[in-house]
């Protein structure tokens, strides 16, 4: 009889991951042995019955069997818990290929919270940017009970909006991402679905915000990899990778991060197991995989969703963009201390009820260090579901919400003003569209502004100079995710003739101000002389190299 360590479907995952049987990326290595550290503490305790049952349940009324990985999920999720009756992990993030079975695994999982699991009253809410994938769940569950009709109605109600477990009370639901306020809720797990698509945190906060008033509440996020640079998955991965290298150590997160570690392994069958942990299981799956990566050859348009979706490797360079997102991330890194330098202001103001980008521009030891500020109108909030997260931004200093009818220039002018104070402000430039606007309140604050040029001259002779310095990671703007967002929403038009003009991807509701106040500085550098700060060990260097 074989002895378990925890439990079958635990063990063998674990043990089956570290002999190499199952071929996983680095990141889910690391989550078994993170797996493993939470199972050693002595205040955790594994519900073996539970996580066994729940596979029987799943099995029962599902027309599939769950193979090794999604057990190890389901016993992770169903059956570890501390000594206060919590769970060992709360949330689960699970980003798996496409064809992994996801979609079918949390429709199976949500019956069982609601039937099975003996919690009254838990309901499961699955969340989704489209109706269309946020039924995708629900409507299995729904066909599950209306082919045993006879059967089921003894325990369930459903209609197309609801299915509800008499018994317990507990509800299965789906939402669109739309909703402003959720009033009402008493979710037990919340399932987003297809996170890849979320931009902003708005209506995650929303639904999540409901847990705790039932126990064992759970939050699952399921989803490939996508397209989408900067909004919640590239957070969520960032948390993850903290959580798998132990720097989160109290987090109940279980990140099981299925992808590629290589994009040339991408060419090699056996190591698409790791992208997609179903594929040895599923052959159905592997046969339309072949088929894809095949048409790859006459294709070549469908190699960035294969890599991106089934591969789980993210095509990282916006469509003719400014610059890929690694450069973004290299850009991000922590600021020096500017105080005393001469810099050159930037102002992006093309409306007066929108947004306003500010900034301010240093030349330093070779590299361009870039300060911003961001203006948003309350007005402007209630008219647009902006794709960032706007209240990180005004608790991290990134952006102010002005709430008067018309963004007044005073605001603008003071915010230099203030800078001023620490840096040395050699002029500031601002686009001739709003210029006669400012001028005077400049004026009166003793503020020098210029005059700034847009269109397709003055952008293709920066369009050198701002490749370089991305090119070369020479341009820093310290841990500023709108900055990231400002540029990855720009991207470079070009004419028969070559020339470029750098232009917003979508009009409304992916904003470019913060990149446009940095071109409009940028363009004017040349008022800027690169000076040392005075330090002790600059006055040493110089007196060194001075001959007597």
């Amino acid at each position: 009889m074989t002895n378990y360590k925890y439990h079958p479907y635990i063990d063998d995952y674990i043990n089956g991951v570290r002999s190499g049987k199952y071929i996983v990326s680095e990141n889910v290595k690391l989550l078994v042995e993170l797996v493993d550290r939470k199972l050693q503490q002595p205040n955790v305790s594994i519900e073996t019955n539970e996580i066994t049952e729940a596979k029987e349940f799943i099995e029962r009324y599902f027309p599939f069997k769950l193979y090794p990985a999604q057990l190890f999920v389901l016993a992770c999720m169903v059956g570890l818990f501390y000594e206060d009756g919590t769970l060992v992990f709360n949330e689960f993030f699970l980003m798996w290929g496409r064809g992994a079975g996801k979609n079918g695994f949390i429709a199976a999982i949500s019956k069982y919270f609601i039937a099975k699991q003996g919690v009254r009253g838990y309901n499961v809410d699955i969340v989704a940017t489209s109706e269309k994938q946020a039924k995708t769940s629900f409507n299995d569950v729904y066909d599950i009970l209306d082919d045993r009709k006879e059967k089921m109605k003894k325990h369930f109600k459903w209609t197309k909006e609801e299915i509800k477990h008499i018994k317990s009370k507990s509800i299965l639901t789906y939402h669109t991402n739309n909703a402003k306020t959720k009033d009402g809720l008493r979710p037990g797990a919340i399932i987003f679905d297809e996170v890849h698509e979320y931009e902003s945190y708005d209506n995650i906060k929303v639904f999540t915000s409901a847990l705790g008033k039932v126990p064992l509440g759970r939050r699952i996020y399921i989803t490939t990899d996508g397209y989408v640079r900067g909004g919640v998955l590239d957070d969520f991965k960032a948390e993850a990778d903290m959580i798998l290298k132990g720097e989160l150590p109290n987090s109940r997160m279980f990140p099981f991060l299925a992808h590629l570690d290589d994009e040339e392994e991408m060419h090699d069958v056996a190591m698409w197991e790791k992208a997609n942990p179903g594929i040895n299981f599923l052959p159905h799956l592997k046969s339309e995989m072949l088929l894809e990566y095949d048409n790859l050859k006459t294709r070549p348009s469908l190699r960035i969703e294969f890599i991106t979706k089934r591969m789980n490797m993210p095509f990282m360079l916006s469509a003719n963009g400014v610059t890929d997102w690694p450069k973004l991330e290299a850009a991000s890194k922590s600021l020096p201390d500017l105080k005393g330098l001469e810099c050159i202001g930037g102002v992006d103001y093309a409306d007066i009820r929108d947004f306003v980008g500010v900034g301010l521009l240093f030349k330093h030891e070779g590299k361009r260090f870039w300060i911003h500020h961001t203006f948003i109108n309350h007005r402007s909030l209630k008219l647009y579901d902006f794709k960032i997260d706007i209240d990180l931004a005004v608790q991290q200093g990134l952006a102010t919400i002005i709430y008067e009818e018309t963004n007044s220039p005073e605001k603008i002018a003071n915010w230099f003003l203030e800078q001023s104070k620490k840096y040395r402000i050699k002029t500031v430039a601002a686009d001739h569209v709003k210029f006669a606007h400012l001028e005077e309140k400049f004026k009166d604050y003793g503020l020098d502004l210029i005059k700034a040029r847009k269109g397709s001259l003055t952008h293709t002779i920066l369009e050198p100079v701002i490749e370089e310095m991305f090119s070369h990671e020479k341009i820093l703007w310290g841990d500023d995710f709108m900055m990231r967002w400002y540029t990855w929403n720009t991207y470079v038009k070009r004419d028969g003739k070559g020339n470029i003009t750098y232009e917003k991807i979508e009009p409304e509701l992916r904003k470019t101000d913060g990149f446009f106040a940095f071109l409009h500085a940028l363009q004017h550098e040349n008022l800027l002389t690169e000076k040392r700060i005075i330090t002790k060990e600059n006055v040493a260097k110089a007196f060194k190299t001075y001959s007597y």
